[in-house]
């Protein structure tokens, strides 16, 4: 094992491959939305994820799992990155529960709102207390 393969497992990457994260993060619904609903919202969170600078990103990969980097692989996710549908609020800003990498985001009525929302969240890295 080399020095930077050490590095990688204690530290992970500091490049964020959200496309690694889409990977790794299933969805669960509690909003009780339909299906066709519930597509366009995880299209707008990816779409908007994909979009973030790489500071965001880590930003809200800390926001979420308690970490600022990516695991070096699957295995490093511990329990895997979810995403709690939460019923339609256009008031509440998304919370997180880092111990078990959950991130609970109200169905916002817009990409905009989602965006603006999320990135409110995020720069604070309150966790949950936001």
């Amino acid at each position: 094992m080399t020095a930077e393969d050490l590095r990688l497992l204690l530290c992970g990457t500091q490049e964020v491959s959200m496309h690694q994260m889409q990977n790794y993060t299933s969805f669960v619904d509690e909003s009780s939305a339909p299906p066709d609903v519930l597509q366009k919202f995880k299209n707008w969170f990816w779409s908007i994820c994909h979009k973030l600078n790489n500071q965001e990103k880590q930003d809200l990969i800390f926001f979420w799992t308690g970490s600022p980097t990516l695991p070096s692989s699957e295995d490093g996710f511990q329990p895997m990155p979810t995403v709690m549908v939460r019923p339609a609020d256009d008031v509440h800003l998304p919370t997180a529960n880092t111990c078990i990498s959950r991130l609970y985001v109200p169905l916002y009525a817009s990409k905009k709102m989602l965006k603006m929302k999320l990135l409110t969240a995020i720069k604070y890295k309150n966790f949950g207390f936001v």
